[in-house]
């Protein structure tokens, strides 16, 4: 769940309308009565009342039924019966109780908005809508009816009638913090939020002691990529609520996304700190560590294992003997939150497109509500597609369990939206992480891990991962290039007279030691210039001190270019036209970036470190042929850029034969590769076979 569900989930005015239930309501006695009969049953209702505001429930109920055997069109006693049931967990009751107190009493507007209620625990949200909305019309003067009905539509997906209720209340509310607050709420529900930001700011003025809402105007700021922006508002919500541990969250994602990952650790432990099996928190600490160069690997690894002890041990699934008829097709389950336009889809694709289906029956679980132009490419390759969103735990893993998977590869390892607790209790026989995380899980239950010899090679990797390795004997990633692509051109240094350095990778893998050696290589290279290009550039409070840190390394600003992203493919490709030689950032290397670079022609340096996330560019160069463009020092990076910039014929000649030397290496040969993959699979499968006494003669994949 992102952080934006987490916050909208932890107290909205739905619930509030859940809240008040009927049981929770102080109960009026009957009017006074006429005859025996009324007076017994007043009487009774009188004693019922008393039962129940003393917690005595189970009388209180014994007595309520006795009223309707005396009374059978008392709404009220049909009202309160309905508040107990729910209070049972007999929410079908709940719900035919508080139906009959409407047809006795159709206009007490408390008894559609307790229905209203009972709906919503029933998850009949779209029912939910009409009983709040009829509540509001018997009694429009009440806000709290009016904001349940607005949060009822936000929460069936009627978002713009939601969000024009939210505005219509703000409106009339004039200085209520909390309708603003809503309000804002629902347009980043819809991800509007350049407008919600302008309305939380309004919110935070009419209420300014309301953490929440400094925490929802910070997180509108970091959806839009200004993270400096949104880092005042953080801190103030911590600061009035240091206890909010979603304030922390946030507040940690805010540094990570500046680049400030040893902050943002301190600030996800203080998450822990409150709330210790925090699976966000964890997911992000171990994220900021593989970009921080402060952390070692072992140490990394060690919080691996750590978060992996949140998790009891899960048995192994025990595998039916028609499982292991040759004959049959493994099943495959691909599970990821990024099936869309994503780096991870565009890796996946030739997988997706060139799987063997005579021999594999293909299944992917899109754990993403949005949908788009690559979804859709992606869902004609395969043979079973599961639009899920962000469906609870145990709904996923009845869906995983019920498909009979041989085999589950989730893409997302410690990325936003992950299921691994769900992968945690062994789903499938054979549970893999692939793609998506560059280090182990540290989930006991995932049994593999795919990766190659250059990004980690046998021995020292083996002991920091709790998954078995499995290396494929080319690359461990397969790349799709895009689409009419522009023409390599001819490199800039014969318009500019000048060397143009330039990194596209996002902003938060320019560690320090980054910038260190990239001031080193703009020292050695007089003239030079660095572009850099990035996602988080949108917030102009990145610039100074980012100017600032090549400033103290003695490289002035007029030798810094800073771009935002671009709008589209094509006009991102062709900013390639702009750069002679590309940098790769340090520890954590680039991975698309790195492709596109050398499909535009433009030759990558890259510096070699003791992890996965620092050796990606040593696999893709290895790969390629060029092992001269890797570095295994500081020293050795300043000095391949050095002799790149100083030749060059050499560098055009370079330029002008990378493409067609990756469009004819097993990076991109699809096929090729999916039938590695493919043949991993199968002794992933045959050693499982194996271990559980099944050592029956391995599926084999046609050709």
């Amino acid at each position: 769940m992102g952080l934006l569900a987490r916050l909208l989930n932890r107290k909205s005015t739905l619930e509030s309308g859940l809240s008040a239930s009927p049981a929770q309501h102080r109960p009026a006695t009957n009017p006074s009565s006429e005859n025996g009969q009324s007076d017994s049953v007043a009487a009774l209702t009188t004693l019922a009342n008393r039962h129940f505001q003393a917690g005595e429930l189970d009388s209180a109920r014994e007595v309520y039924k006795r009223v309707l055997e005396l009374d059978p069109a008392n709404a009220r006693t049909y009202y309160m019966l309905s508040g107990l049931a729910v209070q049972d967990g007999d929410i079908a009751s709940a719900v035919g109780l508080a139906q009959r107190a409407i047809a006795h009493q159709p206009t007490v507007a408390e008894f559609h908005f307790s229905l209203a209620g009972v709906y919503v625990s029933a998850g009949r949200i779209a029912e939910a809508v009409g009983s709040y909305q009829e509540a509001s019309r018997l009694k429009p003067d009440s806000l709290h009816y009016r904001q349940a009905a607005a949060g009822a539509l936000v929460a069936a997906g009627r978002l713009d009638e939601g969000i024009e209720a939210y505005r219509a209340i703000a409106l009339a509310s004039g200085s209520d913090g909390q309708a603003y607050f809503d309000l804002g709420k629902a347009l980043q529900v819809r991800g509007d939020d350049k407008e919600a930001e302008g309305i939380l700011a309004q919110a935070v003025k009419l209420s300014p002691d309301l953490a929440d809402i400094h925490l929802h105007l910070a997180l509108a700021r970091k959806e839009q990529d200004r993270p400096v922006e949104a880092e005042t508002p953080a801190r103030q919500a911590v600061a009035l609520a240091p206890d909010l541990y979603q304030g922390w969250l946030v507040l940690g994602s805010i540094l990570a996304d500046q680049g400030r990952h040893a902050e943002a650790v301190e600030y996800f432990e203080k998450v822990l700190a409150i709330s210790p099996d925090d699976e966000q928190a964890w997911s992000a600490i171990l994220f900021s560590m593989n970009y921080s160069e402060r952390f070692s690997a072992s140490a990394i690894f060690a919080q691996h294992v750590r978060y992996g002890e949140l998790f009891p041990p899960a048995p192994a699934m025990p595998i039916e003997a028609t499982r292991s008829v040759p004959a049959r097709r493994l099943r495959v389950g691909y599970l990821s939150p990024d099936f869309r336009n994503h780096p991870v889809a565009y890796f996946m694709s030739p997988i997706l497109s060139r799987h063997d289906r005579s021999a594999f029956e293909v299944f992917c679980y899109a754990t993403h509500k949005s949908q788009d132009d690559t979804t859709l490419r992606l869902k004609r390759d395969v043979e079973h597609w599961r639009q899920l969103g962000d469906i609870p735990d145990d709904d996923l893993e009845r869906i995983l369990r019920t498909d009979q998977l041989d085999i589950l590869v989730e893409l997302a390892g410690h990325s936003a939206r992950q299921r691994l607790a769900v992968l945690a209790r062994r789903v499938a026989p054979v549970q893999v992480t692939y793609l998506g995380y560059p280090n182990t899980t540290g989930v006991a239950a995932i049994d593999y891990r795919i990766t190659d010899a250059c990004a980690d090679p046998p021995g020292e990797s083996d002991k920091l991962h709790v998954e078995k390795l499995v290396r494929l004997p080319e690359a461990f990633l397969c790349y799709a290039p895009p689409t009419a692509s522009p023409p390599v051109g001819t490199g800039p240094v014969h318009r500019n007279g000048y060397i143009t350095f330039a990194s596209f990778n996002k902003f938060a893998k320019i560690s320090p030691l980054t910038v260190k050696l990239w001031s080193r290589v703009l020292a050695a290279v007089p003239n030079s210039k660095l572009l850099v290009k990035s996602r988080g550039l949108q917030d102009p409070g990145l610039h100074q001190p980012f100017v600032q840190g090549f400033a103290q390394q003695g490289i002035g600003a007029d030798r810094i270019a800073l771009m935002q992203p671009a709008p589209d493919t094509q006009e991102h490709l062709q900013t390639y036209g702009q750069v002679d030689i590309a940098l790769d950032t340090f520890p954590y290397h680039g991975t698309t970036t790195t492709m596109e670079a050398l499909w535009m022609g433009v030759p990558v340096i890259t510096l070699e470190g003791d992890r996965h996330a620092s050796r990606v560019g040593t696999s893709i160069l290895s790969t390629l042929g060029l092992p001269d463009l890797v570095a295994h020092s500081e020293d050795e990076y300043v000095e391949i850029a050095t002799r790149l910039a100083a030749n060059v014929q050499a560098l055009d000649a370079l330029r002008q034969s990378l493409r067609l030397r990756l469009s004819e290496s097993p990076l991109t040969d699809g096929a090729r590769f999916t039938a590695h993959l493919e043949q991993a699979y199968l002794q992933m499968w045959q050693e499982t076979l194996t271990r559980s006494g099944q050592g029956a003669p391995a599926l084999a994949a046609n050709g």
